[in-house]
């Protein structure tokens, strides 16, 4: 059951666009979503070294879009926001789930309005596979999702019902190998922050697993005559980086060729890099370029694995022959740091680009040939994904922060298009707040408590010089910050007049 109820003004910005077009037969759609993948996994975003035909392939066939971001480099409020069109503090999931003991998610975000509440109603069957780690609700089920999911992040691996499909199909379970702690010390005791690989093969493995169970809500859902929606959401290529005995030597690790950032001092950045460097997981700050070169190729041999289950997804489409009639979008939650500026591993309070910006390759159904392999330069975010999937079902999302992507798939770009974009960091580990902007090459991260940064990410991608402090960029760092306060003060940011006090500009130096 869902309450519907409409945020005022002083809950988000209400986006007026024109009215959703309804069409004659909506159509289904396939949402897949993978976790912690950076866009260096991807060959359709450049990658130098990793390859992702399957993925490649489909942003031939639809679009790809090159300035998407994470409205939050964590799971669980990156997730609530895709269901909420929502940043995390206006829907209120802020942290991971079961990070802090005392914190329950699901009593957030009580009267907000989910997306697939709004396709229920529409008429769509709602499937989901996979993992849930969205908050709201403990998992998919309670949020109106047939299929799999499981509390929180999810143990996978010693699940009951992945361990009887092991036993079903005769596939051994993939016992690790482990290779790296990112904690240092013994890497069995070291949970998920650990690299290596597992015995068997592809099919042991749990990206394979959640293909098999949307293949097998294809077919029901393809059987009847409403439209479906199906989220399938694989678990990899997040640690631990363990991929199967056919896959793991698919990198070679002499080719990874050393980060730009990884010999970073960290001395112009926030204090808290340095700390959660030397105290969070200091055997990944102490590891030597080569072995770190051998934990991403295990990391881009993972992602593989999800790339040729993807491919199986979309080539189990085109075998019931709807792949063209599906609107068909391939995300990930958010990025990884595996390895960049000093030796970092995962995420929390740190604004790099590698964690923020994120892949999304949407294919529209019967997508002309004019949009086919189309890249779009537009600011878009997570919290678009929400008020898109109520358009093409032909109701809407009101009251949101995000905008229905529809414009941009056909090939359209409203005149009031944003022009920059906004991101928020509660913290993970620790409660540590940031607003990051971007606008044109510019980013800009806004910590209260601590070092402000600016990078110019035309001339350093790699983000090496924070320039918050350099005389010659003294207009442009006042600019940023009044943009900021512009946007924290559209979307209602809980940050308080007291906060917005430090973004006034400073002294001239």
């Amino acid at each position: 059951m869902f309450l519907i109820v409409l945020l005022g003004q002083d809950n988000a910005t209400v986006y007026q666009d024109s009215m959703p077009r309804i069409p004659a037969s909506p159509p289904s759609i396939l949402l897949i979503m993978t976790d912690q993948q950076a866009l260096h996994t991807l060959s359709c975003y450049g990658a130098p070294v990793a390859r992702s035909p399957r993925i490649d392939a489909l942003a031939a066939d639809g679009i790809r879009f090159d300035h998407a971001c994470t409205p939050s480099a964590l799971c669980t409020p990156a997730r609530a926001s895709l269901l909420t069109g929502l940043y995390p503090h206006a829907h209120g999931v802020r942290f991971n789930t079961g990070v802090f003991s005392r914190w329950d998610e699901t009593a957030c975000g009580r009267g907000l309005t989910l997306f697939p509440g709004k396709l229920a109603a529409a008429g769509y069957r709602l499937g989901h596979q996979g993992k849930w780690h969205a908050g709201l609700t403990r998992t998919a089920t309670e949020a109106g999702f047939t299929g799999f999911s499981l509390p929180d992040y999810g143990g996978i691996r010693s699940d009951p019902t992945f361990l009887h499909y092991l036993q079903e199909h005769g596939l051994p379970q993939p016992r690790p190998h482990f290779e790296f702690s990112a904690e240092g010390g013994d890497p069995t005791r070291s949970g998920g922050n650990t690299s290596g690989w597992a015995e068997g093969d592809i099919r042991s493995s749990p990206c394979h697993f959640v293909t098999e169970q949307v293949l097998a809500q294809l077919d029901d859902f393809a059987a009847g005559d409403a439209p479906f929606f199906i989220g399938c959401h694989f678990w990899e290529p997040h640690a631990p980086y363990l991929p199967t005995e056919d896959f793991k030597d698919l990198y070679n690790p002499g080719d990874i060729p050393e980060w730009p950032s990884f010999r970073d001092d960290l001395r112009h950045r926030p204090q808290w890099h340095r700390r959660f460097q030397e105290k969070i997981f200091p055997g990944a700050a102490s590891t030597a370029w080569p072995d770190w070169a051998r934990v991403i190729a295990r990391y881009y041999a993972q992602a593989a694995m999800v790339d040729h289950e993807i491919g199986r997804l979309l080539d189990g489409l085109r075998e019931r022959g709807i792949y063209d009639d599906t609107l068909i979008v391939f995300a990930s939650d958010h990025g990884e740091s595996i390895g960049i500026h000093g030796g970092m591993f995962d995420k929390g309070g740190l604004a790099h680009e590698e964690l923020y910006r994120i892949p999304l390759v949407i294919k529209p159904p019967h997508a002309a040939a004019a949009i086919r392999g189309r890249v779009c330069t537009e600011w878009v975010s997570l919290i678009d994904l929400a008020p898109t999937f109520c358009a093409v079902a032909g109701t809407d999302l009101a009251a949101v922060h995000g905008r229905d992507l529809g414009p941009l798939l056909r090939g359209e770009t409203p005149p009031d298009w944003r022009d920059d974009m906004l991101a928020q960091d509660h913290g993970h580990r620790v409660m540590f707040l940031e607003r990051i902007l971007w606008h044109q090459n510019w980013k800009y991260v806004f910590n209260p408590s601590d070092t402000d940064e600016l990078y110019d990410l035309a001339t350093d991608p790699a983000e090496l010089h924070n320039r918050i402090d350099d005389p010659s960029v003294y207009a442009r760092a006042c600019a940023m910050r009044l943009r900021l306060r512009a946007r924290l003060q559209e979307v209602n940011d809980e940050l308080g007049p007291q906060a917005l006090k430090l973004l006034d500009p400073p002294g001239q130096p």
